[in-house]
């Protein structure tokens, strides 16, 4: 019986396959590899590929601290269950990051497989942050309020308490469970609408041009099929519903359908082409001028002042970003103790 089909990665019984690594009968076939693996062996060989990466990339360096940012969707639920597998081995302090945005049945589910997947792990610390709590409101009644398009708020407050958490924290890093196929989705993007400074956002690693420290996605070249079959082929919990905000442009949309038909003709096409851009990056140019600092909250900005200060100041009449900075500094007191 079929479990998950998918281009890159079939799940499915053979009664003829064998786990490439042991031997043992195997379900799961990586296309683009040209290999079966058990269940064992696959999420071994997953766990290698992301360790590989943050070493490789210098993603974070013994003894440091990073940040995760774990909305509970099977991404970022599969980055954390690595990483809480992974962190002993690197000697990294793993602090994973949850942010009730108060969206109905969405952020129910998300929050519940964050507190599934922080009830299981052994070596990273987990820290919930209501969104109310901070700005008195959810992020509905802040997307109608702001009029702007919804995922360009979100981001917006969600990268502002992040970065303000790391700094808090001491982080030196900030992890997302960004997969191959969205990063290179949105390199082609930028490449056809020629922003190519844009570009240098999206590799391995974006220094800390524009944020407080800089950002780093260990599934870079990690498939989304694979990340799909990771959190069905071991039952972890995740968010099966898409975020009710959810606009995807048309060219996205296109770009995405032309790497899975290219990748169906051609395995290994998409990895082959995430690895070249991450090598060629430092030819790409970058941002023309390195950000400020935000005159009434101390955060990176572009500007006089940051845009969630001018953000908050539009929905309140005051920028909130020195609260939110208290606030979040006295939250992450007790964890820097602990």
């Amino acid at each position: 019986m079929v479990v998950l089909e998918a281009p890159a990665v079939k799940v499915y019984e053979s009664p003829k396959a064998k786990c490439v690594k042991c031997g043992a009968p195997a379900r799961i076939r990586l296309s683009y590899a040209n290999a079966w693996f058990c269940d064992k062996h696959f999420k071994e060989y997953v766990k290698e590929r992301v360790k590989n990466n943050i070493i490789k990339y210098n993603m974070v360096k013994r003894g440091e601290m990073l940040l995760v940012a774990v909305s509970g969707g099977k991404d970022s639920v599969t980055l954390m269950n690595v990483l809480d597998e992974i962190a002993p081995e690197l000697g990294v302090n793993i602090v994973a990051v949850h942010i009730v945005l108060g969206m109905g049945e969405f952020s129910e589910k998300s929050l519940e497989a964050f507190r599934d997947s922080c009830s299981k792990a052994k070596n990273v610390k987990c820290v919930t942050v209501d969104l109310k709590e901070l700005l008195g409101m959810y992020m509905p009644e802040i997307i109608r309020r702001s009029r702007r398009p919804a995922c360009s708020v979100c981001g917006l407050v969600k990268r502002y308490i992040l970065n303000a958490m790391a700094v808090s924290l001491g982080a030196s890093s900030i992890a997302t469970g960004h997969h191959m196929n969205d990063l290179m989705t949105y390199a082609i993007k930028n490449f056809m609408e020629q922003k190519l400074d844009n570009i240098t956002k999206l590799g391995p690693v974006s220094e800390s041009e524009g944020s407080a420290v800089k950002r780093v996605r260990p599934l870079y070249d990690i498939y989304e099929d694979e990340t799909r079959a990771f959190v069905k082929v071991y039952g972890l919990n995740y968010v099966d519903i898409e975020c009710p905000f959810k606009s995807t442009s048309t060219l996205e949309v296109i770009i995405k359908d032309m790497l899975s038909r290219a990748e169906s003709e051609s395995p290994s096409l998409t990895i082959s082409a995430a690895r070249a851009l991450a090598r060629n990056l430092p030819s790409y140019p970058r941002p023309a001028s390195p950000p400020n600092r935000c005159r009434l909250c101390g955060m990176p900005s572009n500007g006089d002042v940051c845009g969630f200060c001018r953000l908050t100041m539009s929905l309140t009449g005051a920028p909130l970003g020195p609260e939110v900075r208290s606030r979040i500094e006295g939250m992450m007191s007790s964890l820097r103790t602990s």
